[in-house]
């Protein structure tokens, strides 16, 4: 979506506002994770001392699995994203800078982009999950399974005077 923001450009203190659905659906990811359609972004792009400034939130819904047990679940993500929109990159290492196309910003980039940098490297069902044992395949979150721990050679020795 293209936001116009020839309004503010030149007027401290203006704000244009935004409401849309991006197209997070239609990303990729080699987790098994898909977004939902019906994702939301809200905010302002407003002129604070002539540096334009966006402000939004994002809402999506995604699918996910459980990167230690395996098991699919729905995550909502709501992210708040701050991003200066300019129309030259001075500063090529600051990364929350965007460019702006005449008097236009392409808002799917900066929300696109905003969502996967701050995306989660693994998406766990909960932060307790158990996962899955290495040796049977069972969901620990279930309970225990009844494979033995194997013991390290070098302490097999100290075991037999466990036995005695």
């Amino acid at each position: 979506m293209r936001l116009d923001l020839k309004e503010i450009i030149n007027i401290p203190g203006g704000s244009v506002a935004f409401d849309f659905s991006p197209p997070l659906e239609e990303m990729e990811f080699d987790s098994g994770a898909a977004v939902r359609p019906g994702s939301r972004a809200i905010g302002t792009v407003r002129n604070s001392a002539g540096v334009l400034i966006l402000n939004a939130k994002l809402e999506a819904v995604m699918d996910c699995t459980c990167a230690r047990c395996l098991k699919s679940f729905e995550k909502q993500v709501c992210q708040d994203i701050e991003a200066v929109l300019a129309e030259e990159v001075q500063d090529e290492e600051n990364s929350d800078i965007y460019l702006l196309e005449g008097d236009y910003i392409d808002l799917d980039e900066v929300i696109l982009t905003a969502f996967v940098l701050n995306m989660e490297q693994r998406f766990l069902c909960s932060e307790n999950c158990r996962g899955l044992c290495e040796k049977c395949g069972k969901d620990l979150n279930e309970g225990p399974c009844n494979c033995k721990a194997e013991i390290d050679p070098r302490l097999a020795v100290l075991r037999q005077l466990l036995e005695k």
